[in-house]
């Protein structure tokens, strides 16, 4: 299977995700579902491509519709919720994922790419960093504002990178929820809850 870099795909997927608009493991250190943050909202499988790709499960509350218009083959998953719809814009939750070589770097050093791609290709603002462990696999939860792109302001953005170690190749999924009007309690509630509750497991 081939392998694609780093720094290419993370600015194309970050892009997308921002115009959105409608080394191996011994056995325990390897992820499992009973390190996962349980929430109380349903979960949906996401679809995988490959027998070698991790699972991927997100909440879903109530509300939030699934978004088919940019799956694809890094664009795996969006849900959005119309019913919070502000200046023309639909607060959405979309996953990505990617594949890259080990040799690329540690999981820290993978993650820390995407911020710098962040700032230096997007220009995005009071961006803030949070260490995290997903299911048992090593992430960061990023905060910041997405610049205003056309006739849509300025929004909240809110992204949960996760890097997953098979062997020689990494998988990195970026799980991203954003909105304008970001402290909606109603999406402060469901934004929340697709983050925390977000899981990355082995495959079957």
């Amino acid at each position: 299977m081939r392998v694609r870099k780093l720094m290419g795909p993370v600015s194309a997927v970050v892009v997308a995700v921002l115009a959105v608009t409608t080394a191996g493991c011994s056995e325990d250190e390897k992820p499992t579902a009973a390190k996962c943050d349980e929430v109380s909202v349903p979960m949906t499988d996401i679809p995988t491509r490959t027998d070698q790709e991790p699972r991927l499960r997100i909440p879903q509350p109530q509300g939030w519709e699934r978004a088919t218009k940019l799956d694809s083959e890094t664009i795996r998953f969006a849900i959005r919720n119309t019913g919070l719809n502000s200046d023309g814009f639909t607060p959405n939750a979309v996953v990505t994922l990617q594949q890259v070589g080990a040799d690329v770097g540690k999981p820290q050093q993978i993650l820390d790419a995407q911020n710098q791609q962040l700032v230096a290709k997007l220009k995005v603002t009071d961006l803030k960093s949070t260490p995290r462990q997903v299911c048992g696999s090593t992430g960061q939860s990023t905060t910041y504002t997405a610049p205003a792109m056309g006739k849509i302001p300025a929004r909240k953005a809110t992204s949960l990178a996760v890097v997953y170690q098979a062997g020689d190749v990494n998988y990195v999924t970026t799980l991203t929820v954003q909105a304008i009007k970001a402290d909606n309690p109603t999406y402060v509630a469901d934004s929340s809850a697709i983050i925390k509750g977000f899981q990355v497991l082995p495959p079957k």
